[in-house]
């Protein structure tokens, strides 16, 4: 023999089977706030401190260049982000291959999308050679990386120093500014 559910049992069943229908559409089309925009979100006095982050630069919707540290702190008070153990990757748009720099600490200056990295500066270029340098200024309105400090440019054929370096991230052109000096190593001898 059938028993009949009630009305209300029926009801009390739509309404949980809803609810929960309600809660997996919510929670599978949230999205929180951008890292951007909850620091905009907070006032203008508050410190900031994060583990891990990384940080994209986009234009267009095109990734520009991509910055990854182990830390970092932000002060309200002169509105630098204080980073250490970075690792920076540079999009190449022109098929040259991607570029990277390495650096134990900077400082980010993310509404002037510039980043001063120090101590051990390794810049790695697809192009087979590494730069070392122990400080680096990028600006990204002229996609431009430059230092005042002695440069030395290694590859498997030359080693190149000089104090002061431009790097145009645009043809990643690299020019050193003084003092230069260039060993170039004997490649094989034709006949003679």
């Amino acid at each position: 023999m059938r028993r009949k559910l009630p009305a209300r049992h029926l009801l009390i069943a739509a309404i949980l089977i809803l609810s929960a229908a309600l809660a997996v559409v919510v929670a599978r089309n949230y999205r929180g706030p951008s890292p951007e925009e909850m620091i905009a979100a907070l006032p203008s006095n508050i410190d900031l401190s994060l583990q891990e982050i990384s940080y994209t630069e986009t234009r267009d919707g095109v990734r520009r260049w991509t910055l990854d540290a182990d830390s970092a702190a932000h002060s309200a008070g002169d509105g630098i982000t204080r980073i250490e153990n970075i690792h920076m990757r540079f999009y190449d748009l022109d098929g040259l291959g991607d570029l990277t720099v390495t650096a134990r600490e900077g400082e980010f200056w993310i509404d002037d999308r510039e980043v001063e990295v120090r101590g051990d500066v390794v810049v790695t270029s697809p192009r087979g050679y590494e730069l070392y340098t122990d400080r680096l200024r990028y600006r990204e309105a002229e996609r431009l990386a430059t230092t005042e400090s002695p440069v030395r440019m290694v590859s498997t054929t030359m080693e190149v120093t000089g104090t002061g370096m431009r790097l145009d991230l645009r043809d990643q052109t690299v020019s050193l500014l003084s003092q230069v000096r260039a060993h170039i190593a004997q490649m094989g001898r034709g006949p003679g």
